[in-house]
């Protein structure tokens, strides 16, 4: 009998966060990968290279020889969905986006634990991960940042264990069917695709929907739009209402729930809030409180997360994810958490055109803790300049005293550099740049500057 030859993989946008951890999960399990991408310099497309799996510059038809799946970046279909490449694999019917890839071949037969919603899903993947790692459960981990403790975006683990970061947008995580979900929150976001909040409450409906007979799901109790779906009754809830104590100081941050004394490396009420999941987690999987309470005090965070770039005569420069008013607020008040007498300089790339113009009303109470604001150019992402609004239109509505618009980054740098050279002492501040698309090389293009 002829062997089965393993599947022939190709990851079409492998540089992004997500689809880069899962092409070195495939590559791991035996798939033949290769991979292509417009970029040369994401974060992750060395890490997938060093493996020795295949990475063209571009995308091309030529690629799909012999191949006997194509994995896709829902970003294609906004971009190009008439590209060579894609109408091929269309053609062929091998076209999927890498979740269903995901869900459809490298979850099966796993035990599936999906983390969901608005807001800080990839921290707790990686402390959901990091628990079951320290409990000798040996988890496979799929996560959109880099987890500083593993310096990658994935875990390779031996077990059933399958935890995995489950993206909202385009219904990405439609394929997968989880034992436990994890539903931090829920917000509007990607006008682009969903065009109301029904339309997005219909999606997380759904994916709840999947959850395995006898499975387990998490919510917070605080999120407004997660009391208008329909739970099962199983239902697990946490909110921050029922912790008490609660002492942030520069180093960690403590409080008491049902009960327990827990401390958290990293800053902010969100990240109690993203424990408080993990927290209930590790009461279903009988995780015993010494291995829950080391993973929180010792979890130092992931990538892009209030991630400290460097330190220079007293100006130290910190970068982060955050694309939504209500992740720009929980960041300025993590740092202002971390250094209570510094100033903080905010500067924002915003992303996406819909994103910002849908949200802007939320921004003016989201900068007020910033003591300066700087909007740069909108990144476009997968969308096209509409004409009519810029930065200068984000500037404007911030209604912030001291907010400017600077589109540049390189004028950013030399606005930054001036107030130096004006004597305006940068001692004792923060400048904190956060946004999803080029700003992580801006964070490091000030630092080196100073």
């Amino acid at each position: 009998m002829q062997e089965k030859r393993p599947l022939r993989i190709h990851f079409m946008g492998i540089g992004g966060s997500g689809m880069s951890a899962v092409a070195q999960i495939a590559h791991a399990r035996g798939y033949i990968v290769t991979g292509c991408d417009l970029q040369t310099d994401t974060p992750y497309i060395e890490k997938v290279k060093k493996l020795g799996i295949t990475v063209s510059m571009g995308h091309n038809s030529g690629h799909l020889k012999d191949i006997d799946i194509l994995a896709v970046t829902p970003a294609v279909f906004y971009q190009n969905d008439d590209h060579p490449e894609t109408a091929l694999g269309r053609e062929k019917s091998i076209l999927m986006k890498w979740q269903e890839f995901m869900g459809k071949y490298l979850h099966k037969n796993k035990f599936v634990i999906c983390i969901a919603g608005t807001h800080g899903k990839s921290t707790t993947t990686a402390l959901a991960g990091i628990l079951l790692e320290t409990a000798g459960l040996d988890p496979t981990v799929e996560v959109g940042a880099t987890v500083l403790v593993w310096h990658n975006n994935f875990r390779l683990g031996k077990s059933d264990y399958f935890i995995s970061e489950a993206d909202e947008f385009h219904e990405n995580f439609a394929s997968y069917r989880p034992d436990i979900i994890i539903l931090n929150n829920i917000e509007m976001d990607h006008p682009e695709f969903f065009t109301s909040e029904e339309n997005l409450l219909d999606t997380y409906q759904n994916f709840i929907n999947s959850l395995k007979p006898g499975g387990h799901i998490i919510v917070n109790r605080d999120s407004p739009l997660i009391t208008q779906l329909r739970l099962p009754p199983a239902t697990h809830y946490y909110s921050l209402k029922d912790t008490n104590n609660i002492e942030p100081t520069p180093d960690s941050t403590s409080f008491e729930y049902h009960r327990h004394k827990y401390s958290l490396k990293i800053p902010g009420r969100h990240n109690i809030s993203n424990a408080l999941g993990i927290i209930k987690l590790a009461e279903i999987l009988n995780i015993n409180h010494s291995d829950l309470n080391s993973t929180l005090k010792q979890f130092s965070g992931i990538g892009r997360r209030l991630e400290l770039i460097g330190e220079k005569n007293g100006v130290k420069i910190y970068d982060d994810y955050a694309n939504h008013p209500t992740a720009f607020a929980a960041t300025i008040n993590g740092v202002k958490q971390l250094h209570p007498q510094d100033q903080v300089i905010a500067v924002i790339e915003p992303h996406t055109f819909t994103r910002l113009r849908t949200l802007l009303p939320q921004l003016p109470e989201s900068l007020r803790a910033a003591d300066k604001v700087i909007i740069s150019k909108i990144f476009a992402s997968r969308e096209t300049d509409p004409g009519d609004f810029s930065g200068a239109d984000i500037t404007a509505a911030s209604k912030h005293d001291n907010c400017r618009y600077i589109p540049e980054f390189n004028d950013i740098i030399l606005y930054l550099r001036s107030l130096s050279e004006a004597r305006i002492s940068l001692s004792n501040t923060v400048i904190l740049v956060m946004g999803s698309g080029l700003s992580h090389k801006l964070s490091r293009q000030i630092f080196e500057s100073l």
